[in-house]
């Protein structure tokens, strides 16, 4: 796990690249229901990533003109120590950390305006409102963290960016225990998966499988035979004997580093003739995709290979006609894989991408107004050290195959009576989708895929299959 003494070199770091003071907050408590019923702790993840163990409440000023960080933390009071235990004291926290001084939380204003004297000083809102408040008051920016192009300074933004993209030794290995976590969680869904289950009672598998490794998702687990809907948290449904399982987990460890993998299994255990067809185009996708990572490839260029290799499979299937090239430039492929192939994986699943485009995207980039390619969440270069995820996908969406716009765009180039039977499969319930992701590395000579070990080939996700169900 990234220690003190890892993240006082990655406090050096931020020093080094910034001219002005930078207040950081991590955020406190936020209620869940009722103001004492409080959602789990999350620092915000800079914060998180610049201090291990990082408490509720807790801000930190950096300071370029004498390299000094400030932290601060709430008082330690008796009443403190009744209700959540005894914890070290400010000289052994300053000792621990490495920081150059402690002070009262209380005090965190007026500190800084001693020490900033005329200088402005500069901060970056986080999810906690209350906190952002404070720091903008002390700073005096006009900052919206639901707002993308206004979280933070561009500059910056900019220099928190180059470190937290470039995953250090200490940090892999972090990522790289999230992934075994999560192997376990989705071995175990396939492994006790046979119709008649509930949804839910395999997202027990896989929360518990993350809570006895001491994690938690990091974000919501989608788990559902409606492949479809892409971000589904809805666990509701019984599996049928043709259903396919989508399942989209990662686990995330208390130093806040995560996966995010993807699988898709047949209910039965035997992929149907459709299904086995859709879920080989996926997986040569995926592959394709992944084989092509190195340093100096545009990730864009990776999106658009999973798009012409997905588009070459659905011709072959009668589902599309044309020249796949002429296919993929003209978006018809989208109606089948309207979303991006991947994201930045970090700290947050969607690693930084509170920070917007300024981040996902390089220079003089912008997003495609193209229905499927707009949704690209990242379009960079890609270097050593960078990680992220591929993942392409087949979907069958009644909302988009049923479009009456997306009908005539695409007229003669998209088999739409052909994509009805596949909406009208297993008594109405539909096909669902198809999608499998893995957590890629970019590395100085290619790159590793973190999450390899998660089975994927079709005959051993079939071998995996009920294996475990009584």
């Amino acid at each position: 796990m990234p220690n003190h003494v890892h993240c006082q070199r990655r406090r050096a770091e931020l020093l080094a690249a910034i001219d002005t003071p930078v207040l950081l907050m991590a955020g406190g408590w936020i209620s869940r229901n009722y103001p004492a019923n409080w959602s789990p702790f999350r620092a915000d993840s800079t914060f998180l990533f610049f201090f291990a163990h990082p408490e509720p409440n807790a801000a930190a000023l950096f300071d370029p003109k004498d390299k000094s960080v400030t932290l601060f933390l709430d008082e330690r009071t008796a009443t403190d120590a009744l209700w959540h235990g005894t914890v070290p004291g400010f000289a052994e926290i300053r000792k621990l950390t490495g920081v150059t001084a402690v002070e009262k939380r209380a005090d965190l204003a007026a500190i800084a305006r001693k020490k900033l004297g005329k200088r402005a000083a500069r901060t970056i809102a986080v999810p906690d409102p209350r906190a952002t408040a404070e720091a903008l008051a002390i700073t005096g920016e006009h900052l919206d963290f639901y707002d993308t192009t206004k979280c933070g300074d561009p500059a910056l933004i900019a220099a928190v960016a180059r470190l937290r993209n470039h995953r250090s030794p200490e940090e892999l290995a972090e990522m790289r225990l999230a992934v075994a976590v999560t192997r376990e969680a989705h071995v175990g869904a396939m492994a006790r998966t046979r119709p008649g289950v509930r949804e839910q009672e395999l997202v027990g598998v896989v929360e518990g499988a993350f809570a006895r490794h001491g994690c938690v998702p990091a974000y919501n687990n989608i788990l559902s035979v409606r492949g479809e809907v892409l971000h589904n948290h809805a666990h509701g449904n019984v599996l049928h004997d043709t259903d396919l399982v989508l399942l989209d987990a990662g686990a995330e460890r208390p130093s806040g580093w995560c996966a995010d993998v993807t699988r898709t299994w047949p209910a039965s255990g035997v992929f149907g003739v459709e299904a086995r067809e859709v879920y080989d185009i996926v997986l040569a996708a995926e592959k394709a995709a992944i084989d092509a990572v190195r340093p100096g490839v545009r990730y864009r260029d990776l999106h658009m290979l999973a798009a012409r290799t997905l588009a070459d499979g659905l011709v072959q299937m009668g589902l599309l006609r044309g020249k796949v090239d002429d296919l993929v430039e003209k978006g018809a492929h989208a109606v089948f894989y309207p979303h991006g192939t991947g994201h930045l994986l970090g700290i947050d699943v969607h690693d930084m991408e509170a920070f917007g485009d300024q981040v996902g995207y390089g220079p003089g980039r912008v997003r495609s107004q193209q229905f499927g390619l707009g949704y690209l969440r990242m379009d960079l270069d890609l270097e050593p050290g960078m990680c992220f995820t591929i993942e392409p996908g087949i979907y069958f969406v009644p909302a988009i195959l049923r479009d009456a716009a997306f009908r005539k765009q695409w007229k003669g180039m998209v088999d739409f009576a052909r994509a009805e039977m596949f909406l009208g499969m297993h008594g109405g319930r539909g096909f669902g989708g198809v999608r499998i992701e893995d957590d890629v590395l970019c590395t100085e000579t290619g790159h590793e895929v973190l999450s390899a070990s998660v089975p994927k080939e079709r005959a051993a996700v079939e071998a995996l299959v009920g294996s475990a169900a009584g």
